[in-house]
């Protein structure tokens, strides 16, 4: 087991200081701009990356005036407000929202961030002595999990329960499934619910009322096995869920948009990631 502040991808304070240092002196140069006439540049953010991209967002505004205006919601619902709208400059999210961004041309690039890894949260102490995904087939327990039609999570948990051969066991303790993962998390902590499965991130920001509990290897989605191919997303590997930031085709501030997407995805800004318990990009 580990708990929410455990984690491979995360950094120590002396190398967050270096990280403050590195951000600094590499974009001292963007201060050159005169951001002044230039109205905010928009960015959309899905709600698991809202508070490494506030971090970021706040940073970028020190260092070079530009203000980046952050809206937020659930992946999916952003992607459908681009695609009506054709306003903003930027689209914060998780696989499997690049493709489509890029295949109907409402985006022009994106850059990965960091990665995102499916743990299980049980409340702090974990009363129930869950020690993995096996455990989650004990009869008794109250689990809640994502509805697979509105998040990416929900479409893994069925392929880690099927590569444990655990699915109907685990299922019959479902009693509730919730539209985002930080819903799922906020009622284990609450106490409405023994446990539930979210992002590493997820887990790390309600680490002082969570635990986050490892997901066996061998349980995990594997890259060849699992992948699926989809029309609308195309291929999915679902072993690794990628964040990315991409720029609009619809910006009216292209070049300033590029400017911040490369801050987001420079080592200083992926430390950010980091530091707030998303897995590291490769």
């Amino acid at each position: 087991m580990e708990s929410g502040g455990a984690h491979d991808g995360r950094m120590s304070g002396g190398k967050l200081v270096l990280l403050g240092l590195a951000i600094l002196m590499g974009f001292v140069g963007c201060k050159k701009q005169n951001p002044a006439d230039s109205p905010p540049l928009l960015c959309y953010v899905g709600g698991t990356m809202r508070p490494a991209m506030e971090k970021l967002a706040a940073h970028y505004e020190r260092e070079t005036g530009v203000k980046v205006e952050l809206d937020y919601g659930d992946s999916g619902s952003n992607l459908i407000r681009v695609r009506i709208q054709r306003r903003g400059d930027l689209y914060v999210a998780h696989d499997p929202f690049l493709a489509p961004l890029l295949n109907e041309g409402l985006g022009d690039r994106g850059w990965t961030l960091a990665t995102l890894r499916a743990v299980i949260v049980v409340p702090k102490g974990n009363p129930k002595k869950i020690t993995g995904l096996a455990d989650l087939g004990k009869g008794g327990l109250r689990i809640v999990l994502t509805d697979p039609d509105y998040s990416t999570m929900g479409h893994i948990c069925p392929v880690m329960f099927d590569r444990a051969n655990l699915r109907e066991r685990i299922e019959a303790n479902v009693l509730s499934r919730m539209r985002m993962g930080g819903e799922v998390a906020n009622a284990v902590a609450l106490g409405r619910f023994d446990a539930g499965i979210v992002w590493d991130a997820v887990a790390y920001l309600r680490r002082d009322r969570l635990e986050a509990v490892t997901i066996e290897p061998a349980y995990r989605p594997h890259p060849d096995l699992d992948a699926v191919t989809s029309a609308t997303f195309g291929p999915i590997d679902m072993s690794k869920i990628k964040v990315f930031i991409a720029t609009l085709t619809c910006s009216e501030q292209p070049a300033a948009g590029r400017k911040f997407a490369e801050f987001c995805a420079s080592q200083g800004g992926k430390a950010v990631f980091s530091e707030l318990g998303f897995s590291p990009a490769d």
